[in-house]
């Protein structure tokens, strides 16, 4: 008699293979359906437009460009940093030495401006010594002359009988 095992047994090998091509037709058909939806999605997928975007960022790339252009023609890119730093230096020379001008005139102007007020005011106080002497001259020869008038008329004026008193 047939055991049902040695039938299993004999059956398994072609039913394991079966269940593996089954199994293989089931993946492939999984894998197949995932494309097809991979590429419906692609198909679906907007792209934006950049170009206006892209426009703008060349636009501004492109101005960069003109104004590195035209500040590498300046002459001080063209130095080196030695002879940036003598042009520096030589050019605080320059300033410090008209500077030191500047203050040499205005220091002499102001001299001059004292010197002048100085003797101004020494002129003054002469024309004020010399006013009061005036006036001390005037006020003595006046008292001197109504002495020496009162001393005069005086001896004349009694002996024509003139005189007051």
């Amino acid at each position: 008699m047939v055991e049902p095992r040695e039938i299993a047994e004999s059956q398994a090998p072609v039913d394991a293979a079966a269940q593996a091509f089954e199994a293989l037709r089931g993946e492939v058909s999984l894998l197949r359906r995932a494309m097809e939806g991979l590429a419906a999605e692609h198909r679906s997928l907007e792209i934006p437009d950049y170009s206006e975007s892209i426009a703008r960022i060349a636009s501004m790339v492109s101005s960069i460009g003109k104004r590195l252009v035209a500040l590498s023609e300046l002459p001080a890119f063209a130095l080196s940093p030695e002879g940036f730093s003598r042009q520096v230096i030589s050019v605080g020379e320059a300033i410090r030495d008209q500077d030191r001008q500047t203050i040499m005139i205005a220091r002499d102007t102001f001299r001059e401006a004292v010197s002048e007020l100085t003797q101004r005011l020494q002129s003054a106080r002469q024309a004020d010594k010399q006013n009061k002497w005036l006036i001390w001259s005037a006020s003595g020869g006046l008292l001197i002359g109504m002495f020496v008038g009162a001393l005069c008329l005086g001896p004349i004026l009694h002996k024509s009988g003139l005189a007051f008193g």
